[in-house]
C-alpha cells in the first residue's frame, strides 16, 4: 500500500504525540520513596512490566523460632514502567504452614544512593503491605500490620502480594534482607550496587561511630 510523503508525516507526529503521552502518563504513575517518607496506604501499581530476569527468581528459606518461609528476589532490567529507567527489584515473601507466628515486616538494605519507586503489583493475588517506609536511605520496609494500620499480616500458609522497588540503579549486587515479627530471620536478596561516593560516606560513618 502506498502512502503519501504528507501521511508519512502526520503519522510520525502523532506517533511521536503517543509516546510522548505515554511517558508522561508512566511518570505521572511514579510513586518517589524519599528518605524519611512513608507511604499510608502503599500505592499499587501494574509495573514491572516487560524486560528480562538478570538475577533471582529462586525461592530462598528463611527461619526463625516462631515462623519460617521463603523469599524470591528477583532482578529485571528493560521493565518499561520503571519511571527512573534503571533496574527493578521484586520480592515474593511466603510464610510456611508450619509457622506460629505471624509475619508484619520485611526490610531491605543497599539502596542509598539511589531513587526508588515503591508499590506491590496490582492485582494483588496476596496480602497487600499497609505501609512502605524508608526512614534511613539505605533501607526501605514494607510493614503488614492489622488494622487500622493495614491490611492484615501473612500468616501460616500466605503469601505477601508481589513488591515492587523500580530504581535508577545500573548494576545489583547480593545483599541481606529482614524478615520480622519480633524475632528477626535474615534472608540472601538482591540490591542495588553502591556506588563509590555512597561506600565512601558509609566507611566514614562507621568511623565516626566506632567506640575509642
Amino acid at each position: 500500500m502506498h502512502v503519501s510523503r504528507s501521511w508519512g508525516k502526520v503519522s510520525c507526529s502523532w506517533a511521536v504525540v503517543a509516546v510522548t503521552a505515554l511517558w508522561a502518563q508512566q511518570v505521572s504513575w511514579a510513586t518517589p520513596l524519599n528518605t524519611g517518607d512513608l507511604l499510608y496506604p502503599s500505592p499499587g501499581g501494574a509495573g514491572p512490566a516487560g524486560g528480562a530476569v538478570i538475577a533471582g527468581g529462586v525461592p530462598i528459606p528463611f527461619a526463625a523460632p516462631t515462623y519460617s518461609g521463603t523469599l524470591t528476589s528477583t532482578v529485571i532490567a528493560g521493565d518499561v514502567s520503571n519511571p527512573y529507567g534503571g533496574l527493578t527489584f521484586t520480592y515474593l515473601l511466603t510464610s510456611d504452614l508450619a509457622s506460629s507466628h505471624v509475619i508484619e515486616r520485611l526490610t531491605l538494605n543497599d539502596f542509598a544512593g539511589f531513587l526508588v519507586d515503591a508499590s506491590y503489583q496490582t492485582p494483588a493475588a496476596g496480602v497487600v503491605p499497609g505501609f512502605i517506609d524508608r526512614q534511613v536511605s539505605d533501607v526501605v520496609g514494607f510493614s503488614f500490620f492489622r488494622a487500622p494500620l493495614g491490611n492484615g499480616a501473612i500468616t501460616a500458609g500466605g503469601t505477601s502480594a508481589l513488591l515492587v522497588l523500580q530504581t535508577n540503579a545500573p548494576s545489583y549486587t547480593s545483599s541481606i534482607a529482614s524478615v520480622i515479627d519480633g524475632t528477626v530471620a535474615t534472608v540472601p536478596t538482591y540490591a542495588p550496587t553502591p556506588e563509590p561516593a555512597t561506600m565512601v560516606l558509609l566507611a566514614l560513618g562507621f568511623l565516626i561511630r566506632r567506640p575509642r
